[in-house]
C-alpha cells in the first residue's frame, strides 16, 4: 500500500494497493455506482493473474476524511506484440462516487494511475475499453485512441425487418423463407467438402493443443493460449460459453467461442481463430449454416476493431457492419506503431 501524488490543490489524495484484502471495498464501490451488482466469486475470478504477470494494482481516490470514494484497477493479461508475449495492463472497474461526479476527481485518479504505471511498469503496454466519460478523462492524461469497436451482424431471420415494410406478417414470413434459402446457397459455396464443425460445452484437448501452437500474427493480439482460454471461458463464474472446433480431415484448423443467450434471439461470438483466412471463412460458413437451422435464433453478432483481419471474411459471408459500439484506448510503449486487434473477448478481463 503506498500513497500516490494526486496532482491537485485540494484535499483529495490517491492510494495504490494490491487486490488481496481489498475485496469488500471494491465490491462496495463498484456495486454502489453500477446498475448491475457483482459477487465475490466474480471478483475473485476477474482479478486472478497468471504466474508470470505482475500482481493487480488497485488505485483508490480518497476524500479529505480518508474515505475511499473512487477506484480503478490494472490487471495484467498476456498479449502478443508481433508474436512476443508481453504482459499488458488491462484497465477496468473505473468508478467515482456518483455524488462527487462532475468535479474533475476522475482526472485526479486516472492521472495518478497513469503516472504509477509509467513509473513502475515502463515496458508494459496498457489497454482500456472505457465509458464515454472515462474516455474523455483518459485522453486528457495522455491515452491514445487505438480504434473503434464495430459490431458485425448476420441476419438469420429477416421477417422482423421486412414486416415493417410489408405490413403483413404472412407475407414477411414468405419473403424471409426466400431470403434464408438464398443465404444458405451463398454460404454453402464457402463450405469445404472435408470440413466439419463440432460444438461442445468444454474445450477438447485437440482445441487446446491447437491454441498452444497458434502461429504468430502481426500487431497486438490477446494471447489465446490454453491457460487464458480455460480462465476466460471455461471457468467464467456466471456465463456459459460454447466452443466450436473446426477441423479439416480430422485436424483442428480453427475455433470460435460464443454465447447464445446474451440477448434474446442473438448469438454473440466472443473469439474466433483460423489457421488461414480460408480456414476462418470455412469455419464461419459452417457456423452460419448451423445457426440458420437453429429455431428462434434471429441474428449472429461479433464485435471487432476496425482493422481486424477477420472482418474481410465476415463481410464476404454477408455480415453487415453497424455503427461503432465503443472505442479502445492504449498506452502503447512496446510497439507504438503496431495495430491492436480487439474482440468481445477483450472486454471485462
Amino acid at each position: 500500500m503506498s500513497e500516490l501524488p494526486a496532482n491537485d490543490t485540494g484535499a483529495f489524495s490517491c492510494l495504490v494497493t494490491g487486490f488481496p484484502g481489498q475485496e469488500p471495498e471494491i465490491l462496495r464501490l463498484r456495486n454502489t455506482n453500477r446498475r448491475t451488482p457483482e459477487t465475490l466469486a466474480y471478483l475473485t475470478w476477474r482479478y486472478r493473474a497468471t504466474a508470470d504477470a505482475p500482481p493487480p494494482c488497485v488505485y483508490w481516490l480518497l476524500d479529505p476524511q480518508g474515505q475511499r470514494v473512487g477506484m480503478a484497477a490494472a490487471i495484467f493479461r498476456p498479449y502478443r506484440v508481433n508474436g512476443t508475449r508481453v504482459q499488458t495492463a488491462v484497465i477496468g472497474d473505473i468508478s467515482v462516487d456518483a455524488r462527487l461526479r462532475g468535479q474533475g476527481l476522475g482526472q485526479i485518479l486516472l492521472r495518478s494511475m497513469t503516472a504509477h504505471l509509467q513509473q513502475q511498469f515502463p515496458r508494459h503496454p496498457a489497454l482500456v475499453i472505457p465509458t464515454e466519460s472515462a474516455r474523455k478523462t483518459l485522453a486528457t492524461v495522455g491515452w491514445q485512441t487505438g480504434g473503434a469497436l464495430v459490431p458485425l451482424v448476420y441476419v438469420l431471420d429477416p421477417a422482423h425487418y421486412v414486416k415493417r415494410w410489408l405490413h403483413s406478417e404472412t407475407l414477411a414470413k414468405r419473403v424471409a423463407r426466400c431470403v434464408r434459402g438464398a443465404e444458405r446457397l451463398w454460404v454453402r459455396r464457402h463450405v469445404p467438402r472435408n470440413g466439419t464443425l463440432q460444438l461442445s460445452d468444454t474445450m477438447e484437448d485437440a482445441l487446446l493443443r491447437f491454441a498452444q501452437r497458434l502461429p504468430a500474427s502481426p500487431g497486438v493480439v490477446r494471447d489465446l493460449g490454453p491457460e487464458f482460454l480455460q480462465w476466460r471461458y471455461a471457468q467464467h463464474p456466471r456465463t456459459r460459453f460454447t466452443f466450436a472446433t473446426f477441423k479439416r480431415l480430422g485436424q483442428v484448423r480453427g475455433f470460435l467461442v460464443f454465447e447464445a443467450t446474451s440477448m434474446e434471439g442473438t448469438c454473440s461470438i466472443y473469439d474466433l481463430v483460423g489457421e488461414t483466412a480460408d480456414d476462418l471463412r470455412a469455419m464461419l460458413a459452417l457456423f452460419v449454416l448451423r445457426s440458420l437451422a437453429t429455431p428462434g435464433l434471429a441474428t449472429l453478432r461479433i464485435l471487432l476493431d476496425e482493422q481486424h483481419p477477420g472482418r474481410a471474411q465476415l463481410r464476404r459471408l454477408g455480415f453487415i457492419a453497424r455503427a461503432a459500439d465503443a472505442v479502445f484506448q492504449v498506452r502503447d510503449v512496446a510497439a507504438p506503431q503496431a495495430a491492436w486487434h480487439i474482440t468481445q473477448g477483450d472486454k471485462d478481463i
